[in-house]
């Protein structure tokens, strides 16, 4: 686990309470990303080639259903992420009125997500609100919420508050998070010109991306009497309830609980950006007597960022093996496995990259190989020679 030394001394001690909330969201994307891992790992497909002419084509007859839990987690932890911000709302305007909410002043305190600049001025005039101070018109607390609005960028429907007030009016009132598998790419192990396929893979895809699943779809067509190994990247995503746009789950998740971590929560408290965010990664299955000195040991990385790294290790390991033994290469297939079972997650996942990054270059792409297949060699060159058993 990565750990911090820095304490987060913004964090002032009326708003701890967002620690173990943060570090819920963590658990609850760990929980999912281990769903997804498994599920795409079993291989949510069912293929079938079918001749025709002097073509072959590879098609879909079976999509596997997607875990009932899946989207009612993610659901959870967008949830949460809301109440991360709602809560810090709350005790930041008792912190500065220096006394508890009423009942009618608690209920008119919401963490409002505005397209336009007008519709924040009503908010702030409405009801109780307008009597609070810390949610005057001009007041400090105001105008820090006021920068956290929509309205404020350009692409206000992909404003991660838009999103989220999205997300989860729909798990609130509607249903579950909407999920289903997408293809996210088809690639050949090697280039090949008369391979045509759905989806290219695209290093850095981007919300919207991929392609729906339905069994009688056609993933890859090549040549009938040419066998050509294909990698077929299936993806669980989500969809926006607003825009109807579909985006791999874990990076939704990822890009939400970024910016509320990062961005939102200190904004909200300090009025910046901090340089020492919130650590995600706290274990609150047990209790700590001083959140404070707990911080200092919480892991840095974020659940959605710590899933796609294991996933993309896990392609990898059983991926590298079987692509370097393969002519023109050829390299031994157990001294690979060795090596890449040596890695860590980001080694071998960076290894894999490697490969990617130079797939549609024939020439670039044989060098990476033999890079490859020389760093897997001369590891094994490092292990002492185990004694041979005596006769």
């Amino acid at each position: 686990m990565s750990t911090s030394a820095a304490p987060c001394d913004w964090l002032p001690d009326h708003q701890l309470h967002v620690v173990p909330t943060l570090a819920h969201v963590d658990q609850l994307i760990a929980h999912i990303s281990r769903i997804v891992h498994d599920y795409t790992d079993q291989g949510p497909l069912t293929l079938a080639e079918t001749e025709q002419g002097d073509r072959m084509h590879l098609k879909v007859t079976a999509v596997a259903p997607i875990p009932e839990v899946l989207p009612r987690l993610v659901a959870d932890a967008l949830t949460q992420l809301r109440a991360a911000l709602e809560h810090t709302l709350y005790a930041e305007v008792e912190h500065r009125l220096k006394r508890p909410l009423t009942g009618q002043e608690a209920r008119c305190i919401e963490m409002p997500a505005c397209s336009e600049s007008a519709r924040f001025d009503a908010w702030l005039a409405h009801g109780q609100r307008r009597r609070l101070a810390p949610l005057a018109a001009g007041a400090e607390l105001a105008e820090r919420i006021r920068g956290l609005q929509p309205f404020q960028r350009r692409d206000v429907e992909d404003h991660p508050l838009r999103l989220l007030a999205e997300h989860t009016n729909l798990a609130k009132h509607r249903t579950p998070a909407v999920a289903a598998t997408r293809l996210g790419a088809v690639y050949p192990d090697h280039q090949h010109p008369d391979l045509t396929v759905a989806l290219p893979l695209e290093h850095n895809p981007q919300p919207g991306h991929g392609l729906p699943l339905q069994p009688g779809d056609i993933l890859a067509s090549g040549p009938r009497y040419t066998r050509i190994a294909l990698s077929i990247v299936p993806t669980v995503c989500v969809q926006r309830p607003h825009t109807q746009v579909w985006h791999i789950a874990l990076k939704e998740l990822g890009y939400l609980e970024d910016w509320v971590r990062t961005t939102a929560i200190p904004i909200l408290i300090t009025g910046t950006r901090q340089g020492t965010a919130i650590p995600p990664q706290l274990d609150i299955t047990i209790g700590h007597p001083d959140l404070r000195q707990a911080l200092q040991s919480a892991g840095t990385t974020p659940a959605a960022d710590r899933g796609i790294l294991s996933m993309q290790a896990t392609i990898a390991r059983r991926d590298l093996p079987e692509i370097l033994a393969m002519p023109p290469v050829g390299a031994d297939r157990e001294v690979i496995t060795a090596w890449v079972a040596s890695l860590d997650d980001a080694s071998v996942a960076t290894a894999f990259t490697r490969i990617a990054e130079v797939r549609t270059n024939p020439t670039a792409l044989l060098d990476c190989l033999r890079q490859l297949s020389a760093e897997a060699h001369a590891y094994q060159s490092r292990i002492p020679e185990r004694p041979r058993p005596a006769r």
